[in-house]
């Protein structure tokens, strides 16, 4: 959760809670690797999420490999306050 204010001595801030996706076939690619290959199949996929279904594809990341075996994404927030 991130906490946001217009004016940082101001009493009264604003919370922002949300949740992002990856595209199922990253997450395959991830989840085939240790440590979470261990943890057996997914259970569930982006189409199956109650969240994702409601709007989850403005929420979705489009990561690239960062060159180290990761990957690196970033999402740009906008908040009408």
């Amino acid at each position: 959760m991130a906490r946001f204010g217009l004016d940082p001595d101001a009493k009264r801030g604003f919370d922002f809670t949300s949740q992002l996706y990856f595209d199922d076939a990253l997450t395959d690619i991830v989840h085939a690797q240790e440590p979470y290959a261990a943890r057996g199949a997914r259970r569930l996929r982006n189409g199956g999420d109650g969240i994702f279904r409601r709007g989850g594809t403005q929420l979705l990341l489009a990561p690239t490999a960062d060159g180290t075996g990761g990957y690196s994404a970033t999402f740009e927030i906008a908040l009408d306050v």
